[in-house]
């Protein structure tokens, strides 16, 4: 018998199963009217990796990969339309959100100077941002340094559970009527019409069709082009994939396969690689923030949580009380200018509409940018 119950113990298939049940029943508890919902699988993922739980690595790219897929062709019906009304206020978004994170970081980083290396806070930047692009950027600049690494895996628990609780948390605090907001955010898409516009016309699932897509986001994301002061910079296999679904599924389909699918198949979809993408995040990061802050102290896990906030509390101030963008997709917007697909997933929990993808996905592009420029920067400033 206790062979047979180290061998469930030892099976990484299991385990993330086991952390993704426990995650979703925690997720269901509320408390004042608020619950996690399927970001308790980070959660859970969190305790199991401290625990000792183990799971490889790409099973965390796999079902990120599967989830932007589902939500970008999920979204992709109003990509357009959203994208015209609001354009450059996406982009000034993403400048302000970025911007603030990285004048945060640096500013902390000043005052704890002398304790804490300039790369370590570079990785921070990114991780409370929670961006692969800029800790790409940062490693490139470095040279590979684990400094970078270190910095990056302290702050990301921390940027994933700020933002989480952001669109969790805010929409709550504001009293937002999620029903009237759709009926805005449908006559804004009209062009101001009466009524809600009618659906887009579908197809049956089609299992070569989303495949064809996943595969097509994978090209479009390993594309580099040279830009000056960034150096080189691509979207990423997510990026790509959730760029290259969006224009898919306007489009409507690519040669034959058809690109507008069952939404029922695709929230399917989408649920069921969020909840396992959040489980491996939390395993994986679940052993090293003990021993971490242990060594480097809480200098770090300060200027992450400071820049987090920041960020999160300037594109609250830019994104509605200046540009007045619909709360679907703002709420959508916000973990895009972070580039943080969890808060993407809690975003659509959070909101009850796939249309918050759309603010995401017009978001991200620039996001990606302004990551890998001010992640250079941070640490030019402070060597």
């Amino acid at each position: 018998m206790q062979q047979y119950f180290g061998s469930l113990i030892a099976n990484p298939i299991f385990m993330l199963t086991v952390a993704v049940f426990s995650g979703l029943c925690l997720g269901a508890v509320k408390l004042g009217g608020v619950s996690l919902g399927t970001s308790g699988a980070l959660f859970t993922g969190l305790l199991m990796g401290w625990l000792g739980v183990k799971v490889p690595t790409v099973f965390f790219m796999w079902n990120l990969l599967i989830f932007v897929t589902a939500v970008g062709l999920l979204s992709s019906k109003d990509i357009v339309s959203v994208v015209k009304r609001y354009g450059f206020r996406f982009v000034i978004l993403s400048v302000s959100v970025t911007a603030a994170g990285a004048l945060a970081t640096y500013l902390m980083a000043l005052a704890f100077s002398g304790t804490v290396e300039p790369l370590l806070v570079g990785g921070t930047y990114t991780g409370a941002l929670t961006s692969s692009p800029g800790l790409g950027a940062a490693l490139e600049i470095s040279g590979g340094d684990p400094l970078i690494t270190i910095g990056y895996t302290i702050a990301y628990p921390f940027g994933v559970i700020s933002v989480v609780l952001f669109v969790q948390l805010v929409p709550v605090l504001f009293k937002v009527d999620f029903s009237r907001e759709k009926e805005l955010l449908a006559s804004e898409i009209d062009g101001g019409s009466s009524g809600v516009k009618e659906e887009r016309s579908s197809v049956p699932f089609t299992l070569a069709s989303f495949v064809l897509c996943m595969i097509g986001g994978v090209i479009f994301g390993s594309i580099s082009v040279p830009l000056p002061f960034v150096g080189t910079f691509s979207l990423g296999s997510t990026g790509g994939a959730l760029i290259f679904a969006l224009f898919a599924g306007a489009r409507g389909k690519i040669g034959p396969f058809p690109m507008r699918l069952d939404a029922s198949v695709l929230a399917a979809l989408r649920t069921f690689s969020l909840a396992y993408f959040l489980a491996v995040m939390g395993i994986q990061a679940g052993p090293d923030i003990p021993r971490i802050l242990a060594e480097h102290g809480v200098a770090l896990v300060l200027i992450g949580g400071v820049s987090a906030t920041v960020s999160l509390l300037v594109g609250l101030i830019v994104g509605r009380w200046i540009f007045r963008i619909n709360w679907i997709v703002f709420l959508g917007a916000i973990p895009g200018a972070m580039t943080s697909t969890p808060g993407l997933g809690a975003a659509i929990e959070a909101t009850g509409y796939d249309e918050s993808s759309a603010g995401y996905g017009a978001t991200y592009p620039a996001a990606i940018f302004c990551m890998v420029l001010f992640t250079k920067l941070i640490i030019q400033a402070l060597q």
